[in-house]
């Protein structure tokens, strides 16, 4: 796998010290000369120990260069004359260049961008630049549907269809709809990718790291024998992913998980289809089975034409399993909220547990806690939707402003605490009188709500705990294998630091 990391001004103050020391496993710096105007760029070159690509990104196409060919001209022509490796040229305004200034086509990139979405005629674009000289047709739209995910990854099997050495082809989506393309992109293209230098400094939208990158697809050389995804409105900072690849690995098996945002629900009709019937199936990709997030696990539960008895009562799935001819519906954060207590060496039969939130999620938590033993107690905004969603699933409720009995579990089902330094859904006096504490949110830091609870010595698990016990259920059903727990947990831990 080779890697082109992104050097922008994000990364750092001083171009120079960034350029003398490239990220481990980069092959190539990208350096954006139109977001470094004026940058000496022979000195740059002679900074970077590896090859240097020397990208002149246009307004047009998304980035701060000029549009005018002749000022282009000027630019690209002074890198080639500084020694640039490879020079990144725009198919709309500069591929004439590589006649007019003698540039060998080994040393080109023939790019085309497109920042607001992903046209109708991106076949026919890629056709036309296919028919090109240059070392490899870079073709980068804007997702912002499954549609267009599919519409990009679809050129993969048209255009890179011969041997690996022989693909040209490097085509992957911008913005958060478009995630998975980067992922899947080395795997049926050329085996390269574009990646940021840092997690923090993306230089387009949805650029990953080397690392994380890595973290998802590093134990294939090839496309997927089995293609999983975690589905949601934005699953892009998912930690999924990287959490069943590492069971992935630790079975040796040929399998990917990605993430899948859907922006528009009435895209789910489809996604959620039998095997063989999903838009992924249609360009070659054989999907199995989805992790299925916010907000659509009561669509997910709709959709199944079997159901484990526990989707049946929460009215929620957050797994469905694809099959030949029907699709399986499982609720996995029941084992996620459980089993996170019970790693604390906490059993939560014969206790009462307070479940905050009426979605998806909080009834998952709520039919574990109950099938475990506990006395569960539903809490939620509305208390006409709370009392509807408690006497269906036939346990308890309570008023929204009604206080939490003493030695409760607490349960964190809802998005609330998120954010640092943002208060959670249960008070001080609350959190002091609670036995263990569960909150199912997870993100770049410890939650308020966690915090405190460890501060007061009291079982807390957090949302990467819930995680992993959902998960490596999860995993389970979808590989009917025995999931290789410690390596799946090791993969939440490196995320972490």
């Amino acid at each position: 796998m080779e890697w082109i990391v992104s050097l922008t001004p994000e990364v750092a103050a001083d171009p120079m010290t960034a350029l003398a020391e490239p990220p481990a496993k980069a092959s190539i710096v990208e350096l954006r000369l139109d977001r470094f105007s004026g940058i000496d760029v022979g000195a740059a070159i002679s900074a970077c120990p590896l090859p240097v690509l020397a990208t002149l990104r246009s307004k047009s196409e998304g980035g701060e260069g000029p549009d005018d060919p002749i000022t282009r001209a000027g630019i690209i022509g002074a890198a080639r004359n500084a020694g640039a490796a490879l020079l990144d040229l725009e198919f709309e305004r500069d591929a004439s260049l590589v006649r007019d200034l003698g540039l060998s086509p080994e040393q080109t990139i023939l790019s085309w961008h497109d920042p607001d979405g992903t046209p109708e005629e991106l076949s026919d674009v890629v056709g036309r630049m296919m028919e090109a000289q240059a070392r490899w047709i870079k073709v980068v739209p804007t997702a912002e549907s499954v549609k267009d995910l599919v519409s990009v990854l679809g050129l993969h099997g048209q255009f890179n269809c011969g041997r690996v050495r022989e693909r040209r082809l490097l085509t992957f989506a911008m913005a958060v709809p478009g995630l998975a393309s980067r992922y899947l992109a080395p795997l049926l293209g050329p085996p390269i990718s574009y990646a940021a230098w840092s997690d923090e400094t993306p230089a387009a939208p949805g650029q990953l790291s080397i690392i994380r990158t890595e973290a998802v697809i590093g134990h294939l050389e090839g496309s997927p024998q089995r293609l999983y995804g975690v589905v949601g409105s934005d699953v892009s900072g998912s930690l999924s992913p990287a959490l069943h690849t590492a069971g992935y690995q630790g079975l040796d098996l040929p399998y990917l998980l990605v993430p899948i945002s859907v922006p528009d629900s009435r895209e789910l009709v489809e996604l959620f289809g039998p095997q063989g019937t999903t838009p992924f199936d249609r360009i070659g990709l054989e999907a199995r089975g989805w992790a299925v997030t916010t907000p659509y696990k009561e669509e997910a539960a709709a959709a199944a034409d079997q159901h484990a008895p526990r989707v049946l009562r929460a009215g929620a799935a957050n797994t469905l399993i694809l099959g030949e001819q029907q699709v399986m519906a499982e609720n996995t954060d029941a084992d996620g909220v459980v089993g996170s207590l019970v790693s604390l060496g906490f059993d939560p039969q014969g206790r009462t547990a307070v479940v905050q939130g009426t979605g998806g999620a909080a009834r998952g938590a709520a039919v574990g806690l109950h099938l475990a033993g506990a006395d569960v107690i539903l809490r939620g905004r509305s208390a006409e939707r709370t009392r509807e969603t408690a006497e269906a699933m036939e346990i308890g409720w309570c008023e929204p402003a009604e206080q939490a009995p003493a030695e409760a579990i607490l349960v964190n089902a809802t998005p609330v605490g998120r954010e640092v330094g943002e208060t959670g859904p249960f008070n001080e006096k609350e959190i002091a009188g609670a036995t263990a504490v569960v909150d199912m949110v997870y993100g770049g830091q410890t939650t308020d709500l966690i915090a405190r609870a460890r501060e007061l010595d009291l079982p807390a698990a957090d949302g990467r705990e819930v995680l992993l016990h959902q998960g490596i259920a999860q995993f389970a059903a979808f590989t009917q294998r025995v999931p290789p727990k410690e390596a799946m947990r090791d993969s939440l831990k490196r995320r972490a630091n």
